[in-house]
């Protein structure tokens, strides 16, 4: 079992709403078209970070995922319009092994 996490840093205060509601709106989509269950989080202190994640059975399964996504018109937009939200380079995956 992995997990997939991603995570951005709002580029400031004034962008939280729109993040968070970019955040919620992208998973709704990833969860209802391709029954991902993906997961978001804020973080409390420090930084606005916003964590996305969601568990698979293997990382053959993420890299088809990842091809669908990639051809994926409505989620590739999402994103694109998203962008400014986000702190230039702060963009981050992490795979995580799960061994216990």
């Amino acid at each position: 079992m992995f997990r997939f996490e991603r995570i951005a840093t709002v580029k400031n205060a004034a962008d939280v709403p729109a993040a968070l509601t970019f955040a919620a709106e992208v998973t709704s989509y990833l969860n209802k078209k391709y029954s991902f269950n993906v997961k978001f989080g804020f973080e409390m202190f420090g930084p606005a970070i916003v964590h996305w994640y969601r568990d698979v059975e293997s990382l053959d399964t993420m890299a088809k995922d990842n091809a669908k996504l990639l051809q994926d018109r409505d989620y590739v937009e999402m994103l694109r319009k998203a962008m400014g939200l986000f702190v230039d380079g702060t963009l981050k995956d992490t795979i995580v092994s799960l061994v216990a």
